[in-house]
């Protein structure tokens, strides 16, 4: 049995994955790790980081539960239309889909399946491949439209922890094009104050990779889980619904 095959099997990885994320986190505080970086950030792009990736973790939660959802409707959906494929009962209606007398589910599947046999009825067999096709790519850009702006948001949290790093060493590099004199007092400020510069740029560079890293593995679930969705409805269309609706064009 595939890990996929299992009811909510997205939102359980998720979880785990997640859960492994908090107890890092949570080690990181209790060491000090955290408090540390933060006061070791002159120019406070690690709280701006901590609170890109918050934000992002949260609309990932949202849609790993949306995902998680038309996963487990589809494969229901995919046994009932299994089940009732060799009857011919299967049937648009009022924009639901009826199985066996009864109507399944509003659903990511049934608003494809139902265009798609809308489109067969009207179309005839050289236009009902394209049409198909353009259905598929709109589909496809359903489900992994909201990701797009989770990618950005990963691609941001590297290039603000190359931003740090830039406003670090120019922290660094002002202590030293400050100094008049270089008697030992003053090269010990302009040393903390280098330390201080360095911090800031090393600092931010690691928060900014973490948080590019931990934020991509999330947004790589769930294009995977919009990938598996969709292969789930294209089945459904070619091998149960596709053989037993034909074009008004054919004979």
């Amino acid at each position: 049995m595939r890990l996929q095959d299992n009811p909510h099997y997205l939102l359980l990885v998720w979880l785990v994955v997640t859960g492994l994320i908090v107890f890092g986190l949570v080690v990181s505080w209790n060491e000090g790790l955290i408090a540390q970086l933060v006061h070791g950030d002159r120019s406070h792009i690690c709280l701006v980081i901590g609170l890109l990736y918050g934000a992002a973790t949260i609309h990932c939660a949202s849609r790993v539960i949306f995902l998680s959802g038309e996963l487990n409707h589809a494969a229901t959906i995919a046994r009932q239309i299994a089940t009732e494929r060799g009857h011919g009962a299967i049937r648009p209606s009022n924009g639901k889909l009826t199985v066996g007398g009864g109507e399944l589910p509003r659903c990511v599947m049934t608003d494809y399946l139902v265009d798609v046999m809308n489109a067969n009825h009207e179309l005839l067999d050289n236009e009902a491949p394209q049409e198909q096709s353009n259905l598929s790519e709109a589909l496809a850009e359903r489900l992994k439209g909201a990701h797009e702006l989770g990618w950005f948001v990963v691609d941001i949290l590297l290039k603000l922890g190359l931003v740090g790093t830039i406003v670090g060493f120019i922290l660094m590099l002002g202590s030293v094009a400050n100094t008049a004199s270089l008697d030992v007092n003053t090269m010990q400020k302009v040393l903390r104050q280098m330390s201080s510069g360095m911090g800031t740029a090393l600092f931010t560079t690691l928060a900014g990779l973490i948080g590019s890293i931990l934020l991509g593995l999330q947004y790589l679930l769930l294009d995977k889980g919009s990938d598996e969705l969709l292969h789930r409805i294209i089945r459904v269309a070619e091998i149960d619904i596709k053989p037993i609706v034909k074009p008004s064009g054919s004979r």
